[in-house]
């Protein structure tokens, strides 16, 4: 087969075994990628379906929850022990739960809140104190008004008889005058500026016994006169004791009742509430003193009972409430901030309870916790759907829905996925698995394609680099046969002139011989050097010895008149370790190329110098050089660096990789200066020994 047709059978068996590679390469590679996909999704779907499942049955904890929240609520609202409405009060604004209330007798009688008007039908001033009450408010003559109340008092059934009657008793009902007498005597001494009497008076009924048995009106002449003691008090450091015992006094009165079950109306009740917070705000010495009443906070009860009393102006009779459904949280119409109303029906009371919408989404903040987080958000709606927490607008549907429980039955939750692709975070670490798994599969394939495809133009350039061996092999023995053959036959048929023609014919067939010994010796060695056969004697050697070897094996070939040889061999040579006979014939290998590839008119020379504990060999010629691209591949077995000029020029490319092999193993290098059109220098260099 020619050449040429033989290159063309190898470059498609090439092109053949890398397209099948290909395709084995990118068919599992399109297959995984298609695999990842679906498992991606696949992932996404579990997941969702895993987050629905999972917060459905949170959903159903939660309501049971819920239930039994509310449930605790209503019965925080239930007359379990008879107890006063200020003690229940207390307990519901301690443990929280709502904003205000209203509480009625089963008859329909409101017993909380109760205002001044209906505790006390006779609260208003004595008609006997008229006309003290005319010197104080119109004729402004303290003086006079405080004697006349004075007076009042002493008079009033016997005044000092009566205050130690009143120890450990109940005060008769009449002596509410005498309260106000000596209240007005203590008012007009304090806008004389006589402040240390007024206090003084004022004090025997702020601090008299009479307040545990007492009735509404006389409760509330006690806490008066608590009350303007206070005021009085708070910039006089000579008080500072009876300061807080006075504070401490009205902090006593205030949202409980005494031991006969009386207590302050809750109006008036919430002004001195109001009033004693204000004292405290004007008053250091007050700052650090208690402001609880039964564990809650003055402030909140004071918020509490003004939301109740506006409640209570709302829904002036029990009647008002009997469209309400018991146990169901409902939207308080025309409130100002989402109120809800809670009414409750138990045996011996009914309580309706306020809660605004703060309190309710706080109610309702352990239910909306149980699903809040980085991947969900939830939306609560009431029902009338006002929205109580969440956003106004969901960007997507809900992927769990439903109401909230029985005290809340027409409210309704729903779940949403917060912003950005939330089912990737959450299947991100089974993704991040697939991912680069596949993404390792991908690679190796890929590797494991570009080592095929490299092993396959290997195998190419092998099976090439062969069939190059084999011609060129087959074209350098068959010319010196060939040319041998035609001598021996012309001899042997007698064709020749004289004996001088015969001598000549057997000189070129012993030159045809040689250069045939000279091949098969080189493929001896690249046989031997290809399976590391190849032993060297190595031993001390004199580098002039070898050179002149090599100069003498070429003596013959050089011996023309067109060849200028010239040998140079500096004098006291160190020796070298070498094998004589392979360093002989890497430097006939460098001589014969010098003189094949030189010009008619050659002139070649072989140098051996010494330097630096090194022997150079060096081999020139004026030849025509090696292009400066083919300088690093000349050493290449079988390269050729002038295709055209090897053809006319024997040899098969073996030479120069014959030589750096033995090179290499004597541990020495080599290397090539070279110009185009104007000769090169081989030089060979190998330690000196010691």
């Amino acid at each position: 087969m020619p050449k040429r047709l033989k290159l063309n059978a190898d470059s498609g068996q090439y092109r053949w075994a890398v397209s099948l590679l290909a395709v084995a390469v990118v068919l599992p590679t399109v297959c995984l990628l298609w695999f990842m996909t679906e498992a991606i999704d696949n992932e996404r779907f579990v997941i969702r379906q895993k987050l629905v499942l999972f917060h459905t049955d949170q959903l159903e904890k939660a309501r049971r929850t819920a239930d039994g929240d509310w449930a605790r609520r209503c019965r925080r609202l239930e007359d379990d022990n008879d107890a006063h409405p200020y003690r229940r009060l207390v307990e519901i604004v301690a443990q929280g739960g709502c904003d205000a209330v209203l509480m009625y007798d089963p008859s329909g009688r409101r017993l909380y809140p109760v205002l001044s008007t209906e505790a006390d039908r006779t609260g208003g001033p004595s008609d006997v104190l008229a006309d003290a009450w005319q010197l104080e408010f119109v004729d402004r003559d303290y003086a006079g008004a405080a004697e006349r109340y004075e007076q009042h008092a002493l008079s009033a059934s016997g005044y000092r008889r009566r205050l130690a009657e009143w120890v450990g008793k109940a005060p008769p009902l009449d002596d509410r005058g005498l309260l106000d007498a000596l209240i007005g005597q203590a008012r007009c001494l304090a806008k004389l500026d006589r402040m240390a009497e007024a206090i003084a008076v004022c004090r025997q009924v702020a601090f008299s016994p009479l307040a545990d048995g007492a009735d509404v009106g006389v409760l509330s002449r006690i806490a008066n006169a608590r009350l303007l003691m206070l005021g009085w008090m708070r910039d006089r450091r000579q008080y500072d004791g009876l300061l807080e015992e006075t504070f401490s006094g009205l902090l006593d009165m205030l949202y409980q009742p005494n031991q006969a079950g009386a207590s302050l109306p809750a109006d008036q009740n919430l002004f001195l509430a109001r009033k004693a917070m204000d004292i405290v705000g004007q008053s250091p010495r007050l700052q650090s003193h208690r402001r609880q009443i039964g564990g809650a906070p003055l402030e909140r009860l004071v918020e509490f009972e003004a939301r109740s009393l506006a409640l209570a102006d709302r829904f002036a009779a029990s009647s008002d409430l009997d469209a309400w459904e018991p146990g169901r949280l409902q939207p308080l119409e025309a409130a100002d901030d989402n109120a809800y109303g809670l009414l409750h029906r138990s045996e011996r009371s009914v309580c309706f309870a306020l809660l605004s919408g703060q309190t309710v989404h706080a109610a309702l903040g352990e239910f909306i916790g149980s699903f809040q987080s980085d991947a969900v958000e939830c939306r609560i709606t009431d029902d009338a759907g006002r929205l109580i927490v969440g956003p106004d607008e969901p960007r997507t549907e809900p992927f769990v829905a439903g109401p909230i429980g029985v005290y809340l039955p027409n409210w309704r939750i729903e779940l949403f996925f917060r912003e950005g692709d939330v089912l990737d975070r959450a299947a991100g670490e089974r993704i991040a698995v697939y991912t680069w798994t596949g993404t390792l599969v991908i690679v190796l394939i890929l590797i494991s394609g570009a080592f095929a495809a490299r092993a396959i133009g290997k195998q190419v350039k092998l099976n090439r680099l062969k069939n190059d061996f084999i011609a060129t092999v087959t074209h350098e023995l068959k010319t010196p046969l060939a040319s041998m053959r035609v001598l021996v036959d012309t001899l042997l048929e007698g064709h020749y002139r004289d004996s001088q023609q015969v001598t000549d014919y057997l000189q070129l067939i012993s030159k045809e011989n040689g250069r045939l010994s000279r091949l098969i010796d080189n493929f001896l060695t690249f046989s031997r050097m290809e399976r590391n056969k190849q032993a060297f004697q190595m031993r001390q050697t004199s580098p002039a010895v070898i050179a002149r070897n090599a100069a003498e094996a070429v003596r013959t070939r050089f011996d023309k008149p067109s060849c200028h040889f010239e040998v140079e061999i500096t004098e006291d040579l160190p020796d070298v370790t070498a094998d004589p006979d392979a360093m002989v014939t890497v430097l006939v290998n460098l001589l014969d190329n010098a003189y094949k590839y030189s010009r008619d008119d050659k002139h070649i020379a072989l140098h051996v110098t010494s330097e630096d504990h090194s022997v150079h060999f060096a081999v020139s010629d004026n030849g025509v050089g090696v292009p400066r691209r083919a300088l690093k591949r000349i050493f290449k077995r079988f390269y050729q660096a002038d295709r055209t000029l090897s053809r006319r020029a024997e040899g098969c490319g073996l030479g120069l990789s014959i030589a750096r092999f033995i090179v290499d193993a004597h541990g020495g290098t080599i290397r090539v200066e070279s110009r185009l059109d104007h000769g090169s220098t081989f030089t060979v260099t190998l330690p000196a020994k010691g």
